[in-house]
């Protein structure tokens, strides 16, 4: 009997040993591109995707200074600019070929100013961010931790690899002017900038529309002005 309660007892210690929490496993992310020192040395980024949606050739730059700065500008070719997203830290302005909209609640400001991060998965904890680990999930072959985070406003479903510990998936589910909506990220081709692993791939699936994204420019530490980012 005492021997199989030790059986019992050491196998309980093993598992315990080795199960995972929502915070471990983003923590293991931010070590798998690179660490905190080396993601600390970045100071602005400027991330130029291309690609096409329904037969039109797309461009979506990203630019950010951390820790509040932020612009997303999306140009099709043949229309120009179709929106643009820009967030100072203390307010937002979301603008469209219907117009702009100011945003100036402070949740919804801190959620869009997150992007700001060079990898804002390591600002979680400081964010205040939950997590809650769901469990294991497939993506395609690939096995995944699921987890829950909620920053602010944002709810977002990540997956992170078991294998690579790289983020390979996020949900998002979010509210446009057509109502809500969920958008699927997948995330691939990690490749180290100034010694941080950035996605050179993504692809998103939005219900009605799929977008396969390529980085043909990824360039950190250009001294990007903080008048780029003026709000007028």
């Amino acid at each position: 009997m005492k021997k199989i309660s030790f059986v019992f007892s050491a196998l309980l210690i093993s598992t315990i040993s080795f199960a995972q929490t929502a915070e471990e496993v983003v923590g293991n992310y931010v070590k798998a591109v690179g660490g905190i020192q080396a993601i600390a040395q970045i100071k602005d980024l400027t991330v130029t995707f291309t690609g096409e949606a329904q037969g039109a050739s797309l461009e979506i730059v990203i630019q950010k200074k951390p820790s509040n700065k932020f612009i997303q500008t999306v140009s099709v070719t043949g229309m120009g600019e179709v929106s643009k997203t820009v967030c100072d830290g203390t307010k937002a302005q979301i603008g469209g070929m219907q117009g702009s909209q100011d945003i100036t609640d402070a949740a919804k400001v801190k959620s869009i100013s997150m992007q700001a991060m060079i990898v804002p998965e390591a600002e979680y904890i400081a964010a205040g961010a939950k997590l809650v680990l769901v469990g294991k999930e497939k993506v395609g072959d690939e096995e995944a931790y699921k987890i829950s985070v909620e920053v602010g406003e944002t709810k977002l479903t990540e997956f992170y690899s078991v294998a690579s510990g790289l983020k390979i998936r996020q949900v998002i589910t979010a509210e446009t002017p057509m109502g809500s909506q969920t958008i699927t990220s997948d995330y691939a081709d990690y490749r180290a900038v100034n010694g941080v692993k950035l996605p050179y791939k993504m692809s998103q699936d939005l219900g009605m529309m799929q977008l396969a994204l390529t980085a043909s420019k990824i360039e950190a530490n250009t001294n990007l002005a903080d008048a780029l980012f003026v709000i007028k």
